[in-house]
């Protein structure tokens, strides 16, 4: 268990999705439950790990993708629908970018993707923020590992780029450069 009492968390047991931080500087990993109220835990644990290691317009943005990022796991796969369901959230600096990835227990019948909102719908956007904001995101499903959304932000905003760079598959993101 750590400060924010999670227990180990299964980054440390599968390895699957190791290829992603070949390049980067690992910051940290821990677990969360699948649940609502674990959201509000993840942005303060980010903020506490990132806090003095980028400024802090990059700092706001990667806490608020964090949150729309978790909030779709909770939502949208197994690990808000069962029990002991949960999630990992993985940070990492490397090549003046920011990596941050979630990974949940994926589902059996979804798979992350951006999809148009309704105007006058509460949800909807979180992907849609995400590809406006990151300059590289994507998605990659391992049977055993589960579902990992990763997306990089620039460790300062003259780094930013409008849109942003989708790729999906087994090696993530590739290398990191400015």
């Amino acid at each position: 268990m750590n400060t924010y009492g999670q227990a180990t968390c299964r980054y440390e047991r599968r390895r699957a999705t190791a290829a992603r931080w070949a390049v980067l500087h690992p910051l940290g990993h821990a677990e969360f439950a699948g649940l609502a109220c674990s959201v509000a835990t993840v942005r303060a644990w980010a903020r506490d790990l990132l806090t003095g290691r980028v400024d802090d317009s990059a700092l706001d943005d990667v806490v608020l993708l964090l949150s729309e990022v978790v909030t779709n796991s909770i939502v949208h796969s197994d690990s808000g629908r069962t029990a002991a369901g949960s999630i990992t959230v993985c940070l990492g600096l490397g090549g003046g970018m920011i990596h941050a990835e979630v990974i949940d227990d994926g589902s059996a019948t979804s798979l992350p993707f951006v999809r148009a909102a309704e105007l006058d719908s509460d949800g909807g956007r979180g992907l849609l923020l995400v590809e406006a904001m990151a300059t590289a995101w994507g998605t990659h499903h391992d049977p055993e590992a589960g579902t990992a959304v990763w997306f990089h932000l620039p460790t300062n905003e003259t780094n930013r780029t409008d849109g942003a760079n989708r790729t999906d598959g087994p090696d993530g993101p590739g290398p990191l450069s400015n």
